[in-house]
Parts: C-alpha cells; structure tokens; sequence
C-alpha cells in the first residue's frame, strides 16, 4: 500500500467492521478519543494510530480532555464511535445502556462481527459473573453491557476497580433527564459507577439534546466538571415529517397503516394501549404480522419478537419507548407516534427509528384531545413545558416542521438541508389543523340538521364507509364535538336532544 494515503483509522476500520470509510463526524469523534487515550497514556493495539498524534497535543489540549458529550443524529453510526476505540486500545470498555432491547441489539453485532462482549443483567449467578469478569481481565472481552442498576451493588462496584476499565460510555444519555428524574432514579446515582470504574475516557452518546438535557448531563455524568462537545446537525433530510389531528386515534392509525410503507413502528405511552392497539389493528386490517412490546413482556418474549422485526420487510410493530433507542432496524419506513412523547428530545429519537439505511421514509404524529390525559399524568412543571412544546410543534401549521425541530432543539435552523422534495406536510400545503373526523361529521348532522339524537346520529355514522368506524367510536366523536361546542344538543321539546351544527 502506497504509505502517503494509508490511513490507520480507516485500515481499522476496514479489519475490524469490514467498512471502507467512515462517517466525518465518526472520525472526529474516534478521532477525539484517541487522542485522549494518547494524553493518559493508554497503550494502542495499533500502534501506527498511536503516531497521528504528536506530544504537542498534550499541552495544548489536556483542559477535559477524555469527557465527551456527542451528538450525532440517529443513523450517524455512534456505535462505532466508542466500538472502535474499544478494540484499538488495550483495556475495556463500559458501556451503560437504558433498556434490554439496545443491549440486546448491540451484543447481536458485536457476536455477528466475531466479538465476546460480557452482558450484565439480573438472573445470573456468581460463578456466571466471575467467568464473565475473568474474560475481561484476560483481554478476551473488551466489552462490558450493562444498565445502570445492574451495577448499583456494593460487590459490582468493588470488582469494576479491577477490571482496567478504560472508557466509559453512556449511550441514550439524555435518559438521565427523560428517566433519571421520574421512574429511573438510579440514573441520578450514575456518577457512583463512574467512580467506581475509575475510566479515564467518559463519553456521553445522545441523537438529541436540548440546553435543559445537557445540563442534565453535566450534573449527573460529569458532575459539573465540565466536558468538551461534539454536535452535529440532527436534521434527517431522508424522513418527511407531518401530524394529524384525530378524535379516535386508534383509527387513524389504522387508516394510515393501511397506505404506509413498512415496516411500521407505532409508538404508544402505555403498555395497556399497545396490547389494545395491537389487537385492534390485527382485527381490523385482518394481518398477522402485528405484534406489541413493552417491558412488561418476558424475555423469551422480548427476544423472539425483536428477532422476528429486525428481520420482518412487512411488519407492524406497535411499542412503547421500550423498544426502539440505537435498535438498528435499518429498513423502518414509518414511525407513527400515537401518543405525544413527553419532550422533543423523545420525538426526534424514536421517530429517527424510521429511514436509518438513508432512504425516503415518514414520521407521523397524532394530536387531538387524547393529549389532555397525556399531560395530566405530567407531575413537575419542567416536564409539563417540555410536553407543551412538542404539542405547539403538532398543532403548528405555518413553519416548516423540520425547521422547528430544529429550533426546539437549539440548532441554528439555517442548517437545515431542505429535500426537493419530502420536506414535511406544512411545506407540501397539506397540514390541517382541524380534527380528521371533525369536517366529515359537521358536515352530516349540518346536512341532517334537528333530525338524530347522538345515539341515532351514531348509528348512521357508523354504517358510512367514508369514516369507516365503530358506533362507539361515531358516538366519541360527536360527544367531543358537542362538548367543543363544534355541536348542539337542542332542547326544544319537540326536537329535544336532537342534534344541530353550529357554524364553523
């Protein structure tokens, strides 16, 4: 090889993942990396990589150097950021992650590229875990996976001390913010596995990341000591972003899984919904590959029904947020957000499930008067204005929705690489900021005027194929309607209850 263009990075590349070049954004993050390995003189593998950076760098660059924050959007490759360093540099690698599904995902490739990563979770024995932590010394496995409270016992964290732990990553980190404050407390003790670990390279990975997040971040992971930043622009040219209004959202779902390309993520908030969801659509659109996850499925069941997705062309996968972070489905074609994420930080992760191979896909979400129960069960105030923001993005209808996630998120909006075409639903002209059901019903009892009673109205609306829908979803819609004032109940005796528009 001619030695003025050989390139040890990208030659580790190509030996250890098969690729032949790397993202800009992943070479500066690997790059960053490695030179922080260099300041604490980590030895190299790879020694050739070890010479790109001269003891000049030390000097001038050691203020933080080895605390990272970095963002890279979804599909960017930051798994390779820190898979890479891994296995160039001589000692292990801690990688924290929120959810089984993602550990789950990531030990799948790590053993389908030849790797041995060692996976923490509950359910294992002693004598599991100390041929597990044997591995790691002998430098058998560079690859510890584990979720916060796995580690959170005095006898884990007084063995991670001898493991020659050399980077610890937290992947998904804006759940310190999302969870770490409501129903996972255990990432706010995070800093005692830092250390505990005692790594002198600390990356935190996110797709996205408001102001309010990263201090987060910084409090929680770095402790207020500060970190160095790498952002990159989140926008996703590839995915035409839209929302609808609906009064019934599990049958707007289903009409738009009926045209949508799969295979199809549908989010929901609760484990309840996604079972009821689920059934419904099998039901209804008369498909089997339909099926629910949430974390309160066994791990039998969890594994067979991400095997049986990941490998799915056509399925429909209806999910809470228990399934989807770094998963690396790359064939996603339509992520449907049933239920209002609690922040934009949410919304752009999950729908950033959908178009991760870079080809044309669509993000969809559904608003309406569902929300109100979304922001109720909301305790604090912070989490209150970070859910409001996300429903002011859905109800909008007069600014581009790539450009105001953008600006929800504090990137400079200029940034943003308008498409041709498949920018989003307000750039096309085809966002409505009425309800779906609402012009067609108005319209009927306008038509029908002082004719039907709700329960007789129901009825007929039910029997309509331009709606396509249950009598008790007829009957929730003209309740909404009459409680919007959209309808009116008269109360003259000889029309009483009977039904009337009021003007639009």
């Amino acid at each position: 090889m001619n030695s003025e263009i050989f390139d040890p990075i990208e030659n580790a590349v190509q030996q250890f993942f098969g690729l032949s070049y790397l993202f800009p954004y992943q070479r500066l993050v690997i790059t960053n990396i490695f030179e922080a390995a260099r300041i604490f003189h980590i030895p190299f593998t790879m020694p050739d990589i070890s010479l790109l950076f001269d003891d000049t760098f030390e000097s001038d660059n050691s203020n933080n150097a080895g605390r990272h924050i970095v963002i890279l959007p979804t599909g960017a490759g930051k798994s390779l950021c820190f898979q890479l360093p891994a296995l160039v540099l001589k000692g292990a690698t801690l990688i924290i992650y929120p959810i089984l599904s993602l550990m789950a995902d990531q030990e799948r490739r790590l053993k389908e590229r030849g790797f041995d990563p060692v996976i923490l979770r509950g359910g294992q024995t002693i004598e599991e875990r100390m041929m597990f932590f044997e591995k790691v010394r002998s430098g058998k496995s560079r690859f510890i996976i584990a979720t916060p409270e796995v580690l959170l016992n005095e006898r884990l964290l007084n063995i991670l001390k001898t493991l020659n732990i050399i980077h610890f990553v937290v992947d998904e980190a804006h759940c310190v913010s999302e969870w770490g404050e409501s129903f996972r407390p255990k990432y706010r003790e995070i800093s005692t596995i830092i250390e505990a670990a005692q790594a002198p390279l600390l990356t935190a990975f996110t797709a996205t990341a408001s102001e309010q997040v990263l201090e987060k971040i910084e409090q929680y992971i770095f402790a207020n000591c500060g970190s160095r930043k790498i952002i990159a622009n989140p926008d996703r040219p590839n995915i035409y972003y839209s929302a609808q209004g609906c009064i019934v959202p599990n049958v707007a779902v289903r009409d738009i899984l009926i045209k949508a390309q799969k295979p199809a993520i549908v989010f929901c908030s609760s484990r309840f919904g996604t079972e009821q969801l689920a059934r419904y659509l099998r039901d209804d659109l008369s498909r089997n590959e339909i099926y629910f996850y949430h974390a309160g499925l066994q791990r039998e069941e969890k594994t067979a029904i991400e095997q049986w997705f990941f490998n799915s062309e056509h399925g429909i996968l209806v999910t809470t947020c228990a399934y989807g972070m770094g998963v690396d489905k790359p064939n996603v074609r339509t992520v449907i957000h049933r239920d209002c994420p609690p922040s934009v930080e949410a919304y752009v992760q999950e729908s950033g499930r959908a178009g991760r191979d870079g080809l044309a896909s669509q993000a969809i979400l559904l608003f309406g008067p569902h929300y109100s129960s979304h922001i109720q069960r909301v305790y604090n105030a912070y989490g209150k204005i970070r859910m409001r923001r996300l429903f002011n993005y859905a109800y909008n209808i007069s600014q581009c929705r790539r450009a105001m996630l953008l600006d929800l998120l504090k990137y400079d909006s200029a940034l943003l690489s308008v498409p041709d075409t498949g920018c989003c639903d307000v750039c096309d002209n085809t966002a409505q900021a009425a309800l779906r059901e609402e012009f067609v019903v108005h319209a009927f009892i306008k038509k029908n005027s002082a004719r039907y009673t709700m329960f007789e109205a129901a009825q007929i609306l039910a029997q309509q194929k331009t709606l396509n829908i249950s009598v008790k979803d007829a009957f929730t819609i003209l309740n909404y309607l009459v409680r919007k004032g959209a309808l009116q109940r008269m109360s003259i005796p000889l029309w009483k209850n009977r039904l009337i528009a009021k003007k639009r």
